[in-house]
């Protein structure tokens, strides 16, 4: 007796085929595919256009968070485009619906090449790269979404008339800003860059600042706005993404259930500069001085994961992309320590409210920062120096990031007031053996 099909409304053509094997997989939930199934399915370049963040769902053979990201779902309608593509209209639950369209070679054995979903609005959703001219609404849909923590505390980051002051620092940026009917409803920034894991180098999207207004969320907005990456970034020009929600920030949390995740967290230790606030040592760096800055910080971070080294030429272009914000000055060095600091509160304030009260901040970010082993103690007075060049400008504390393992973590928390933990969400990019015992590094500017 022949087995019942699950899905029969999917023609029986090679893309349908294909098609109904996916959705199958999807409604199972089950990981239980081999690298020869997948491999035999899907063609080696094969990506999934999906809303983020499940971007690369099917090449990962994470079949138990595509079940999630779809819910429980029925087929409504089919377009056989022809035998090698092959499109359906899916009912989820919550009154969703998805347009899904499979693409697969011509050729035996006719494997995916091509899959994507949108979500079906009952709205119109039109995105596109930010701009300039864009800054004042960017700044308010960032300040009409604060970040709101687990006990009930909330933290607004007012970035007033300069919002793109944090993006002159990166190298290769995308500002994403989505409209409902017409009106401006959301944003998402992604950042390319690369970095180091178990030994080998990869092209990443660093996902920060999203905001989708209160009144538009939940309604499929997300993955409408990050189609805008899937232009500028075509298939093959990045190896997977990132992200860092708080571990105290339950509404980012849920919206990564099931996603992958390191098992060691990435920390933000925050110095208060008036207590920590020491004399000037050292001296200004120079362009003379940059093969001895990347000595000290790449024996600083090399063994900590997500850390690139630096080249002369790397560590250059960083410190001259935008002089106004990061410059050779602001870079103070001792013979075997380093300490370069952005003042980023120069244009961005956090405003931090908690059962009635309201705090306001405005931090500096240590981005570049290391020592030789036994230079602690200089490391130590580099810190509090720079610490007292921001209180003179009116900064009250110090950003730095660091993890467990790392080097100088001990002699951060011991300055520190406060210790921020993140969760690394990492999508095509798996915790290599160890991690934990390496350290962890985030670069601040992609953060």
């Amino acid at each position: 007796m022949a087995a019942v099909k699950r899905f029969p409304e999917i023609p029986d053509s090679v893309a349908g085929r294909q098609l109904a094997w996916y959705l199958e997989r999807v409604s199972s939930g089950a990981d239980g595919s081999s690298e020869a199934e997948l491999a035999a399915r899907c063609a080696l370049n094969m990506v999934v256009r999906a809303p983020f963040p499940y971007p690369h769902e099917v090449s990962t053979g994470g079949w138990k968070r595509c079940n999630q990201s779809y819910g429980d779902f029925s087929v409504a309608s089919v377009e056989q485009v022809s035998d090698f593509h092959v499109a359906v209209t899916l009912a989820s639950g919550g009154d969703k619906k998805f347009l899904l369209s499979c693409e697969v070679e011509d050729s035996e054995p006719h494997r995916i090449t091509l899959l994507t979903r949108e979500r079906i609005l009952d709205f119109e959703v039109v995105s596109r790269e930010a701009t300039i001219a864009d800054a004042a609404v960017l700044s308010d849909i960032e300040r009409r979404c604060p970040i709101v923590l687990g006990d009930g505390t909330t933290m607004t980051i007012e970035r007033g008339d300069d919002y793109f002051a944090f993006t002159r620092l990166m190298d290769n940026f995308l500002v994403a800003l989505g409209f409902v009917d017409g009106k401006p409803a959301g944003v998402n920034v992604a950042a390319l860059h690369t970095v180091r894991v178990g030994g080998r180098d990869y092209r990443i999207h660093a996902f920060a600042h999203l905001r989708i207004l209160p009144e538009h969320q939940k309604k499929g907005l997300w993955g409408a706005i990050n189609r805008v990456f899937d232009e500028k970034y075509p298939e093959g020009s990045v190896d997977g993404s990132t992200a860092y929600p708080s571990v105290d920030n339950a509404a980012m949390l849920r919206g990564f259930a099931g996603a992958p995740r390191w098992s060691t967290h990435q920390i933000r230790a925050q110095l208060p500069c008036a207590s920590l606030a020491g004399p000037q040592i050292g001296r200004p760096a120079t362009p003379r001085d940059a093969p001895r800055i990347v000595e000290i910080l790449n024996a600083t971070h090399e063994s900590d994961e997500m850390y690139q080294p630096y080249t002369v030429a790397s560590f250059t272009a960083r410190v001259e992309r935008s002089p106004r914000d990061y410059c050779w000055e602001r870079v103070r060095m001792t013979d075997r320590a380093v300490v370069g600091v952005w003042p980023a509160g120069d244009t961005v304030r956090f405003i931090i409210e908690s059962k009635g009260n309201r705090i306001e901040s405005r931090r500096g970010l240590a981005l570049d920062w290391g020592f030789l082993p036994g230079a602690e103690n200089e490391f130590e007075a580099s810190v509090r120096a720079q610490c007292g060049w921001l209180c003179e400008r009116g900064l009250d504390r110090l950003s730095v990031f660091t993890s467990e393992a790392s080097a100088g973590y001990e002699r951060v928390r011991a300055l520190a007031s406060e210790l921020e933990r993140y969760v690394l969400i990492s999508f095509g990019i798996p915790e290599p053996p160890g991690a934990a015992s390496h350290g962890l590094y985030v670069d601040p500017i992609y953060f």
